[in-house]
């Protein structure tokens, strides 16, 4: 408490007021001793010019007395026998109004004191419920030292705080509320071909045409689920709640891994497969890191022609994986955006828009990094740099 600015301010005002009264009271005490020394001189002064105005032959005798002060029994018996043992002094006041002036003026200084205290912790109050209300607009830091000062320090730390939270809260309500959107719309267009569909085959009788929309049909449910579960996976991404499991795999291998499901896409649409592969060994979540690399052969599929080569190296720093399609390319406009959620370049046909998305969170998960390289007509290349720690 001593180390308090308040505090030391108000025991060095009572020291100095307290410095004050003690030589205001030796002044107001010396004042009382003289007046009362010069009440016994006055009495004194009665007593012998009395004495000397009917006996002056005495003059000798009464000053040796005084002097020499005997026979103080005798006297102090006349004295009491007359009632001459009271000498009036009229100070006792003084004392009384000295006191009461000293009590009104530490009433006075603690007074000022605690209004000056109750008026800082006010103003942190009304800055509380300003706060409160939202307004984060005032600013109450100070650059003196003291509790109060330190806690409008920290009151302030805190609203910038509070308002920090509450940008990112508007923002990420904002982002909730697009993503919502564009979810509502990705999943809005399958549900209306299944719904046509449905339509259709109620009315339909050719066994053979209805065996055909029940096929489109199980393909939009099978795009619906697809479309769920790559949302609740972009969800635990965005979130942090996604726990990396590392461990050591082939590049080889984890290549594989990653082709196995579109095995049969890419010969159905009769797409030339060259593979290139090292058997360096990566550190990473093969599950998560597969699915990052099968999104993009998936998109490297949508838009090739009729090849994609997967390659891979390595280096003291990173090992790199690249994936090239022989397609048109990417747009000058749409290359800046293709790992955005939910962009769809100018010539995708299915694309969703989140598998590029849901590659670039994983591999920088991975301590990695994605880049792209295209040319017109020419075609892209996806390249993946796992950068190597603690393998």
């Amino acid at each position: 408490m001593i180390k308090n600015k308040e505090i030391k301010k108000l025991i060095l005002v009572e020291l100095l007021f307290l410095i004050l009264t003690v030589i205001l009271s030796f002044v107001v005490m010396n004042i009382i001793n003289n007046n009362y020394n010069q009440k016994l001189i006055d009495n004194n002064s009665y007593i012998i010019g009395n004495l000397l105005s009917k006996h002056p032959e005495l003059e000798d005798d009464i000053i040796a007395s005084i002097i020499l002060k005997d026979n103080y029994e005798l006297g102090n018996q006349i004295i009491a026998k007359y009632r001459l043992d009271n000498i009036e002094i009229d100070y006792n006041y003084l004392i009384l109004i000295l006191a009461l002036i000293i009590y009104l003026l530490l009433l006075i200084i603690n007074f000022v004191f605690i209004y000056h205290i109750y008026k800082k912790i006010k103003k942190i109050d009304l800055y509380m419920n300003n706060i409160l209300n939202g307004d984060y607009s005032l600013d109450i830091k100070e650059y003196c030292e003291g509790d109060i000062s330190n806690l409008k320090n920290d009151v302030y730390k805190m609203t910038v705080k509070l308002k920090e939270q509450s940008e990112l809260l508007l923002k990420d309500k904002k982002y909730l509320e697009e993503t919502l959107e564009d979810i509502s719309h990705q999943i809005k267009t399958p549900l209306t071909s299944m719904y046509m569909i449905n339509d259709i085959l109620g009315n339909e009788k050719n066994e053979k045409i209805r065996k055909e929309f029940l096929i489109k049909n199980k393909n939009q449910i099978e795009r619906i689920e697809w479309l769920v579960i790559s949302l609740l996976k972009m969800s635990r991404l965005d979130s942090g709640t996604v726990k990396l499991k590392k461990e050591k795999i082939k590049v080889k291998d984890l290549i594989n891994k990653a082709i196995e499901p579109i095995k049969v896409s890419l010969d159905l649409k009769a797409i030339d497969l060259e593979l290139n592969l090292s058997n360096d060994i990566v550190l990473v979540d093969v599950n998560w890191t597969k699915e990052a690399i099968l999104n993009i052969i998936k998109n490297a599929c949508e838009h090739t022609k009729d090849k994609i080569i997967i390659t891979s190296k390595n280096n003291p720093l990173y090992t790199e994986i690249k994936i090239t399609d022989n397609g048109k390319g990417i747009a000058k406009k749409d290359l800046k955006h293709i790992f955005e959620r939910f962009y769809k370049g100018s010539d995708s046909k299915d694309s969703i828009g989140i598998g590029l998305n849901m590659s670039k969170k994983i591999i920088n998960l991975e301590n990695g990094i994605i880049e792209v390289e295209t040319k017109e007509n020419l075609g892209s290349t996806f390249i993946i740099k796992l950068y190597k720690n603690n393998l």
